[in-house]
């Protein structure tokens, strides 16, 4: 079980294309087999969040959202509530989106990336040329996984009152090879206000050095390649042996 199931984190997948300038009526037009599912008799189970000359970005009650531009499509879970009346009482909140272990929401918004990329790829064949995928988990200080935690504490040391809050954004080259560049996005935000809980967000990347084809018969091993990798490396920060000084001192260069 990942770190990132125990923590109840969220999940987030995209594609950086080819430049390709669709209108955003064209797009909408072409996600229509999507946007037609997401009904409940004559109300519609989504919500238009922004329509520009050349993109979309649409949220679904359950709380997928698409982002899609000239260059990007992306798929990122968020919890979604809704006050909901209450006869002769104040409203209660109610959780419209459904919580999931990390692993498997991965999964679930893979497969919605890549639906949407094949039917977007109806306007104008495109390439893949970058796979991200996401994990962002609120948490309060004193349950950070201890690899994230001995971070924290090392940029600490210099200011031995503590920090009050701090905002940290760290990219990172973690393997390269003939075929692609993997990357990672660290930002680790703790917010001035204590009633707020801690963010961490691992945005993990893959850039190929020549761009794949946007096609259904390699889309899925392209995105299952990326997961693995992206897992993998996760559980190593959270495991802590990248942050931990006697390893680094011992695996140093001379």
């Amino acid at each position: 079980m990942s770190w990132c199931d125990k923590l109840a984190s969220t999940a987030g997948v995209g594609f950086k294309l080819n430049t390709h300038f669709a209108s955003g009526d064209s797009i909408l037009d072409a996600l229509i087999p999507i946007t037609d599912t997401l009904v409940d008799g004559d109300k519609a189970k989504f919500t238009m969040e922004q329509q520009s000359s050349f993109g979309v970005v649409f949220t679904t009650e359950d709380g997928f959202k698409y982002s899609i531009d000239e260059q990007r499509i992306s798929v990122i879970f968020q919890h979604r509530l809704r006050a909901k009346p209450t006869s002769g009482g104040a409203p209660v909140m109610e959780m419209l989106s459904r919580p999931l272990p990390y692993t498997e929401l991965l999964k679930i918004v893979s497969g919605k990336l890549i639906k949407a990329a094949l039917l977007l790829n109806n306007i104008q064949k495109r390439t893949v040329a970058r796979v991200g995928i996401i994990s962002t988990t609120q948490i309060a200080d004193e349950d950070i996984p201890p690899g994230i935690s001995r971070f924290i504490k090392y940029v600490y040391r210099p200011w031995r009152g503590g920090i009050d809050h701090y905002n940290l954004n760290i990219t990172s080259i973690l393997e390269e090879n003939s075929g692609a560049l993997d990357r990672c996005i660290h930002q680790i935000v703790r917010p001035e206000d204590r009633e707020k809980l801690t963010t961490l967000q691992f945005d993990w990347q893959r850039l190929f050095r020549t761009e794949k084809a946007l096609a259904s018969d390699s889309l899925g091993d392209i995105v299952d390649a990326a997961q693995k990798s992206a897992l993998r490396y996760f559980e190593e920060v959270a495991e802590g042996s990248k942050f931990d000084e006697e390893i680094l001192r011992a695996t140093a260069p001379a």
